[in-house]
């Protein structure tokens, strides 16, 4: 006589049940590593944009010495510290005059060049006045142009009806609101003739760079910045 054996099927329901527990808190438990979400670095999100929630600090502050020359063979004659504020979101530039190393070297910022380099000049620059810079580039009027053309052309109101002379051409800037191209804002910092002295000629280049920024960077997505920084790595020395 046959004798039919009970079925056990709710212990291997009760067995399954338990294992699919043990996946499933398993999966919660290390979720993070399993399915990451997109990163973030400093602030910036997959998009390129900022993060609502970041805050910049002081540890993203820079300082960079900017050198401007005619040609790229010249030894610069335009200093400018580019000083970013990163609590503030704030550049402040401030053209350095070539002989702030006559108190300590008795030579010109640019002899120094000459013999030492960017670096040389970085390096008596904190000798004299105590401040760091993170780096420096060395752009020339074709490196400049390109830059500024990159960025965009600059509204700026004259303030008073300038000849600029540079050996090819004689150009003349009438006072009141002007369209800066990369060339005009090159030749206008560089070659115009201020009577004025070399601090007015400073409030100016200070000025127009202060409004290239400003019209052009402030609010813009980090794609452009981006952009910005690499034609200045690559045009600079």
């Amino acid at each position: 006589m046959a004798v039919r054996r009970k079925s056990n099927w709710y212990i291997y329901f009760i067995a399954f049940g338990i294992t699919m527990a043990f996946v499933i808190m398993a999966i919660i438990t290390f979720r993070d590593y399993l399915f990451s979400e997109p990163t973030e670095s400093a602030g910036i999100t997959q998009t390129g944009t900022l993060a609502e929630d970041f805050k910049p600090t002081a540890e993203y502050d820079f300082n960079i010495m900017a050198m401007l020359s005619e040609y790229e063979a010249d030894a610069p004659s335009l200093f400018v510290l580019a000083a970013y504020d990163a609590v503030e979101s704030r550049v402040t530039f401030i053209p350095v005059p070539d002989g702030i190393s006559m108190s300590s070297q008795e030579r010109s910022l640019r002899n120094i060049y000459a013999a030492q380099g960017g670096q040389g000049v970085v390096d008596v620059f904190k000798s004299v006045t105590g401040v760091s810079c993170d780096g420096y580039v060395k752009l020339d009027r074709s490196s400049f142009c390109n830059l500024v053309t990159a960025i965009g052309n600059i509204e700026y109101d004259i303030p008073q009806t300038i000849m600029i002379t540079d050996g090819r051409e004689m150009d003349t800037l009438n006072a009141g609101e002007q369209l800066l191209s990369a060339e005009r804002t090159f030749r206008y910092i560089m070659l115009a003739d201020f009577d004025e002295g070399e601090s007015y000629r400073f409030n100016i280049v200070g000025s127009v760079l202060s409004e290239l920024i400003n019209q052009n960077i402030t609010s813009t997505d980090s794609f452009l910045l981006d952009t910005c920084v690499q034609i200045i790595l690559s045009q600079g020395e």
